[in-house]
């Protein structure tokens, strides 16, 4: 079967076995971790960002480690990514951020990315300002904007890191419903949490979890 993301004894710090899973398409997966600053590595690790200190990445059957610069580049246009911190251009204003993979990535005019940006933000519940820099932005507004970032391209693999550190209740609520529907708009898309808070295993009942903390499949 096809996979999206297949990892092979790979080496985490804090995580004392080899740890090995992998995401099919149309799956939702949690992957539980001690604590933010390893679900970062992770993510970091299985985009390609960052090299593993043993095991191998496959992204959509390919192994990463094998690829040139330039193919890893066009997979990862299938993948949308949500930093925990927002991962957003500090020189670039949050309308820049938000359509920046669009004009790039897609052959879309102006009025068209519009629209879209503004339905999904809409849709998130952003009601900040849209010419301001990253810096003037509430930490949960700066997670918003990276998560509509990684939704606008419509991917074919969604990885939220650290999805709910720092937000409030209510916002939790919308990224969870938000999130569950935007699963389901695609059906063979995957959704991929990588988290140390368990809200998210309990916001998601029908999600396999995996706990890397203690290597198995709960």
């Amino acid at each position: 079967m096809d996979e999206m993301i297949r990892a092979e004894n790979i080496c985490l710090a804090e995580i004392t076995t080899a740890t090995s899973f992998s995401v099919r398409p149309g799956d939702m997966t949690i992957l539980v971790t001690p604590k933010d600053e390893v679900s970062a590595l992770l993510t970091r690790i299985l985009i390609g960002l960052t090299q593993p200190a043993c095991g191998k990445i496959f992204l959509f059957n390919n192994d990463i480690a094998t690829l040139a610069a330039w193919e890893l580049r066009d997979i990862r246009r299938r993948i949308g990514i949500a930093f925990g911190t927002g991962g957003l251009v500090s020189n670039l204003k949050v309308w820049e951020n938000l359509t920046l993979p669009l004009y790039f990535h897609q052959h879309l005019n102006n009025d068209d990315i519009e629209k879209r940006g503004l339905a999904l933000l809409e849709r998130l519940g952003y009601s900040g300002k849209f010419m301001d820099l990253p810096g003037h932005l509430t930490a949960s507004q700066r997670k918003l904007i990276g998560r509509a970032r990684a939704m606008l391209t419509d991917p074919d693999l969604i990885l939220y890191e650290s999805p709910v550190s720092g937000l409030s209740q209510e916002e939790k609520n919308t990224f969870f419903r938000v999130a569950c529907e935007f699963h389901r708009e695609k059906s063979a898309r995957a959704s991929l949490f990588i988290t140390s808070n368990l809200d998210v295993v309990r916001s998601l009942p029908t999600a396999v979890v995996i706990n890397l903390t203690k290597g198995q499949i709960l």
